[in-house]
């Protein structure tokens, strides 16, 4: 069976699978019916792939940007400002999209009856339809 993506685009995602300092991960997203699939090259070569199960998503909701003050102490707001940090003094200015992180993330989050993903976009409207897309599709796969 060949699946087209539902939506295909550019998503942040913050990996809290990780050992600290977390990081948001410019990836490469594509949506399906089950699952939502993020890609990456990683630093020093190779490629990082992380499938999101939709199938148990128990909710899709947009949250508060990291400018705002609700957010100051949420996981994806340090993690966005200390890579907006680190970018702003860097000779290279990061990695692409880090030193304006902090002042452009639009996050949104993945519900889970365990737990939470966190991703984000870099507009208000690109999260609209991201988070309409996901709902639409885990509304699809909950209700067949």
């Amino acid at each position: 069976m060949n699946l087209k993506p539902q939506r295909i685009g550019l998503l942040w995602y913050l990996n809290v699978h990780t050992p600290p300092p977390y990081r948001g991960q410019r990836c490469q997203a594509l949506l399906y019916p089950h699952m939502l699939l993020l890609s990456w090259i990683a630093p020093g070569g190779g490629r990082g792939i992380v499938t999101l199960d939709l199938l148990n998503c128990t909710e899709v909701r947009s949250v508060p940007s990291p400018m705002h003050p609700t957010a100051r102490d949420d996981v994806g707001t340090i993690a966005a400002r200390l890579q907006s940090e680190a970018a702003a003094v860097s000779p290279g200015g990061g990695e692409f999209g880090d030193a304006g992180l902090m002042e452009t993330l639009c996050p949104f989050q993945l519900l889970y009856s365990d737990g939470v993903d966190r991703l984000g976009t870099e507009s208000a409207r690109e999260r609209v339809r991201w988070v309409s897309a996901i709902w639409f599709v885990t509304c699809s796969t909950h209700s067949s």
